[in-house]
């Protein structure tokens, strides 16, 4: 295989670009005392609260088994709430503590600067029609 190749291989610049691009922000994570997969989940509680384990898990893009292990901890740690609703017993539900909201916010914003960091090589409109295209690859590729 030729470097042009290697190059040119979707799925190598798609790990490459996700490795370079998650390497830096990891880095903060790590200032902070938050590892990657805590921020993940800690990142989709505070855009949907009150998540299901089984939606989360399919959200953060890990199994189950290791979304349920990171959950206790985090629980443990204090930064997450698991609460069963009368109505639904079968299916637990979980929320952002107070704690939670208070280490997650900070992140947020230095995610949202990292992310526009990476993003101001290409234009405003070319922007767009990368995350345009990145929604259509993804919604079009089976789970």
């Amino acid at each position: 295989m030729t470097d042009e190749h290697f190059d040119n291989y979707l799925l190598y610049q798609l790990a490459m670009a996700s490795h370079v691009v998650s390497s830096q922000f990891h880095a903060e994570l790590e200032k902070s005392g938050i590892k990657p997969v805590a921020w993940r989940i800690l990142y989709c509680l505070w855009s949907k609260p009150d998540m299901r384990l089984t939606e989360l898990a399919r959200h953060v893009l890990y199994k189950q088994p290791r979304v349920t292990k990171q959950i206790a901890q985090l629980e443990m740690d204090g930064l997450i709430t698991k609460t069963v609703k009368p109505d639904d017993r079968r299916n637990v539900y979980l929320r952002l503590t107070t704690k939670g909201q208070n280490i997650i916010y900070p992140l947020i914003q230095k995610s949202a600067k990292h992310e526009t960091q990476i993003l101001s090589v290409l234009s405003k409109t070319d922007q767009a029609k990368f995350r345009k295209t990145l929604s259509r690859l993804i919604a079009g590729l089976p789970e």
